[in-house]
């Protein structure tokens, strides 16, 4: 009697260990990947290196960015040698205002716009185009007020950090960050990298955890300027 009750609560025991296992993994469904269709970009868009392959989105947050607190001491990383992205010369163009939260729309100085139902980003000087970069990647979630979501509104740079740097909850390397949103960490940064600087997703579409992932981000980090407006938009 007491070999079989034994036997049963290994069994149990193996049992719970191996639904323990399977809670441990978070499922992220629903998800959808909304590259940007290259060939209705408009006209001088900048595109950002994109591949075919499915899209690995970052892991799943457990505490706050390390990169985007202005007051956080962040690791010393030895510069990477990293092949500049490759950007055509900017071209002013002037543009009508686009739809979606207009009143919150800069008007004067420098700025920067994001959209994040057509995946672009515009670096802009009052009213004119100076630069188009496009497809960036968003949020897996918009205005649902989650870590991972981007939200919508006007918000102004904090802090920038120029070159390359871990990213220690996700476990990963960026470059180029610019933070414009301190109540969910979000910014600016490249691709996700590895430990030599080299690029290791060039994904887009809607795959990250509220930041704005972009193959150009060298090019926002040299525009943008602590203060500067930032107006995210549908």
């Amino acid at each position: 009697m007491k070999a079989r009750l034994r036997t049963l609560a290994l069994i149990s025991l193996a049992t719970l260990a191996f639904a323990a296992c399977g809670a441990g993994a978070r499922a992220r469904s629903g998800v959808i990947i909304e590259p940007l269709d290259k060939a209705t970009a408009p006209a001088g868009v900048i595109a950002a290196p994109t591949t075919p392959s499915s899209p690995t989105p970052e892991p799943t947050p457990t505490s706050e960015r390390v990169i985007a607190s202005p007051t956080v001491a962040h690791p010393t990383v030895a510069p990477a040698t990293v092949a500049p992205a490759t950007v055509a010369a900017p071209t002013a163009t002037a543009v009508p205002p686009p739809a979606g939260d207009a009143s919150l729309r800069p008007s004067s100085g420098r700025w920067i716009e994001v959209d994040v139902t057509r995946f672009t980003v515009r670096l802009m000087d009052n009213n004119t185009v100076v630069q188009t970069i496009a497809p960036v990647g968003v949020g897996v979630e918009i205005n649902t007020g989650n870590y991972q979501s981007t939200q919508t509104g006007l918000f102004r740079v904090y802090n920038k950090i120029p070159g390359l740097a871990y990213d220690a909850p996700y476990k990963t390397y960026i470059s180029d960050w610019v933070g414009f949103d301190p109540a969910k960490d979000n910014g600016f940064h490249s691709f996700l990298k590895d430990k030599d600087g080299n690029v290791v997703d060039p994904t887009t579409g809607r795959i990250s955890n509220g930041c704005i992932r972009t193959g150009a981000a060298q090019a926002i980090t040299a525009f943008a300027e602590i203060g500067m407006p930032v107006w995210v938009h549908l």
